[in-house]
This record gives C-alpha cells, structure tokens and sequence, in this order.
C-alpha cells in the first residue's frame, strides 16, 4: 500500500480532526460525539492487512471453475464503552439521557456508608457503563474501500447496545452471574491485576480507579459479544459465514479485542488489555491515563477476517 493512498484514504478524517485541533480546548469532565468522530482517524488502530487467500469453486453442468480472492484482516471500531461512577451523569454529552437515575438504579462511585445497595467496603468502587455503537463505522468502511478489499461489521452506529442503569438486577445484584460456576471459581478468567471478569457488574474490589472503571468496561463489553445470556442488552455479535471469520466474544488474553481511549485522553492506538504489567514495578505505568473525575471512554476495535466471495463454494484458505 503506497503512501498517496493511504493519505487518500484518511483525508476526510483528517480534515474533520484539524477542525477538532483548530478549535480551543478546555478541561471538560464530559466529551461529546465529534471526539468521538476525530479519534477514529487512527491508522494504527485499523491494522489492514492483507494475510493470504481464498479458493473458490462454482460447478455447473458442463465443468467446475475456480477463483481466488484475497484475504484480508484488519480491525473495526465495533461500539464505544463509557464508565462513569455517578449513575445518571455520563460523560458523553449528547447521550447522557440514555442513562438517567431510577427508582432502582441510583447513587453510585466510591464505597462509602450510604452509598448503593450498602457496599461499605473502602476498596469496593462502582462504574455505570454504557457500550454504544460506534457512530464513525460508516466512515470507517469508506475509508477501508480506498485501501482495498474489506469485511464489514455488525455493529448499528449510535445503537445502545448496553445500558448499565436499565439492567438494575444484573449489574447491581450480580444476577444470574452469582449462580453460575464461573463466578465460584477460583481459576476463573482475570483481567491481570485488575480483578475477576465474573460476576459481571458494576462493583469491583479494586482500589486503584482506572483499574476499576476498565475492569468494568471489559465485563459489559464480555456480555455483550455473546448470545443467550439473561440480562438485558442487545447481542454486537457477527455470525461467520463461507470467506467471512468475525471475532469471537470478548476474552481475557484474546488478541482480536483492543481498546483506544478517547476520554479523558486521546490515544493514537488500540492496545490489548492489560496495557501494562505493573506487578513488579513501583511507579504507576497508568498514571497518566488516570481521569480527574473517574470518568472513562474507549473505543473498542475488534479484529474481522475475510476474503471476496468469487464462487459458489469455499474450498480452501490460506493465511492466519
């Protein structure tokens, strides 16, 4: 891929992010949709590449002929997730009504005597999360058609997908996670040092706050890449199909997931979690990613595979 097109590719982006930067900037403890926009002109992020190739066949009475295609592999920024202590104040401005305080969902942060469903511990810290669509995937396929061939994603721009605040039952009372074995188990799926990914809620024995708010984040986004469980979210999952291979549900060392933080700063990549080990370190690698205000957004870039559909049938594949 030469460098005239990848520029191509990115210009209409780039133009959007130099109005961004032209425009002054104050210390805020919301965002809004066009940082949202901006932050998605991150090549890095994308990481097309084309890995192998496809063989197709097509019979007919009179013979068989075969095709190939190229295979492709590159990530999609599927939804972005948003964790924020205060039910009711999110941080996205022009979605903070999608999450108001109920009868039934209300208060929220750092544990302290009164705060929700009587968690006192001082360790204990609690995140509402939203996980939204991403509202620059249309953009995002405009760009990738310049690059060349590319898969497209399930994902519906600005949908709801989760909404902490409206599934009281399961992110405050951990239910039916609390029944299941995964929560039990001691050997259960963490997150590095940031805790247990079961039970998936809102609640997390974890001093450190951004540990606590991407801790959250993760377990709605492991909830919502997966089908029939009782909680109430839509599903952001992608049914495979001949020459298309989408990502599997969120996992704990799976490489197909990776986060790019927009608020409160901006990165240029999207990184697997954890991001950094600091077990034997003494300094705090995550300092500066830390929010004034315990409010945090990422969006979250999924790794597609596939390949063009030159035949009826797929009879080989070739590449990772």
């Amino acid at each position: 891929m030469n460098i005239m097109t990848l520029c191509s590719a990115f210009a209409p982006m780039l133009a959007l992010t130099l109005t961004v930067m032209a425009t002054p900037v104050k210390a805020s403890s919301e965002f809004n949709t066009l940082e949202v926009l901006s932050s998605s002109v991150c090549p890095d992020c994308l990481d097309y590449q084309v890995i192998g190739a496809c063989v197709w066949m097509t019979c007919t009475p009179v013979g068989c002929d075969t095709d190939t295609s190229i295979k492709v592999k590159h990530r999609l920024p599927d939804a972005v997730v948003v964790s924020y202590p205060d039910t009711g104040e999110s941080p996205w401005q022009e979605l903070k009504w999608l999450s108001p305080t109920t009868s039934l969902s209300d208060g929220g942060g750092q544990s302290r005597p009164s705060t929700v469903q009587g968690m006192n511990n001082p360790n204990t810290k609690f995140n509402n999360v939203d996980v939204i669509g991403h509202p620059d995937i249309d953009t995002i396929y405009g760009m990738l058609g310049s690059l060349g061939y590319f898969v497209d994603s399930p994902t519906t721009s600005m949908m709801p997908y989760y909404l902490s605040s409206l599934d009281s039952l399961g992110w405050r009372h951990n239910l039916p996670d609390l029944l299941t074995l995964d929560t039990w188990n001691p050997m259960s799926d963490s997150l590095g040092n940031f805790g247990p990914v079961f039970p998936r809620g809102g609640f997390v024995l974890q001093p450190h706050p951004f540990k606590a708010a991407a801790l959250a984040a993760f377990r709605a986004m492991h909830l919502v890449t997966r089908r029939g469980e009782s909680r109430l979210y839509k599903p952001l999952v992608a049914n495979q199909r001949m020459g298309f291979w989408p990502p599997k549900g969120v996992e704990v060392d799976n490489d197909e997931t990776a986060f790019q933080m927009i608020y409160p700063h901006k990165q240029d990549d999207a990184y697997l979690w954890p991001e950094f080990d600091d077990s034997t370190t003494i300094t705090d690698p995550y300092a500066a990613l830390r929010s004034d205000n315990d409010n945090y957004a990422w969006a979250v870039w999924r790794m597609y595979k596939g390949c063009e559909r030159k035949g009826a049938m797929l009879v080989a594949h070739f590449g990772e």
